[in-house]
């Protein structure tokens, strides 16, 4: 597929790049992309093109999809990557909808929920230095 697919994303401090690789598109539905950030790569991993940095550039937020099936899903994750720590930790999952990062207010991370083109009005927000479910990044 040509690069022109592709999205490239560099850090507020252009120290980091997360490549999104177009993949492929869902029936009536926007595409997904593998993920790389830097060297590292989120392998068969699916993620959507919703993605957010922290100010400081050590944290990225995705969009990971959790399944491709059109009958199950979609199924989407809030993932926060930990650049410093090279870590990761998924924080909110949504399921029949996606799961769009808005903004970094320090440590903490606002976003919302959208159902079938639906956008939820509530904006939601996790405190990721309250984040437990960490794990390294392999």
């Amino acid at each position: 597929m040509s690069d022109a697919f592709n999205i490239t994303s560099p850090s507020p401090d252009t120290q980091h790049t997360a490549l999104f690789a177009f993949s492929g598109e869902i029936r009536f539905g926007p595409p997904y992309y593998s993920l790389s950030v830097d060297d590292y790569s989120f392998g068969q991993r699916i993620f959507g093109d919703a993605h957010l940095w922290s100010p400081s550039s050590n944290l990225l937020a995705v969009q990971e999809w959790l399944t491709l099936d059109y009958s199950e899903g979609p199924i989407t994750a809030l993932v926060i990557i930990d650049l410093v720590q090279q870590r990761e930790a998924s924080v909110e999952r949504v399921t029949k909808g996606f799961v769009l990062p808005k903004a970094f207010n320090g440590p903490i991370i606002v976003y919302r929920k959208e159902f079938g083109g639906q956008e939820v009005d509530q904006n939601f927000d996790v405190d990721t230095t309250k984040t437990t479910e960490w794990k390294a990044l392999a």
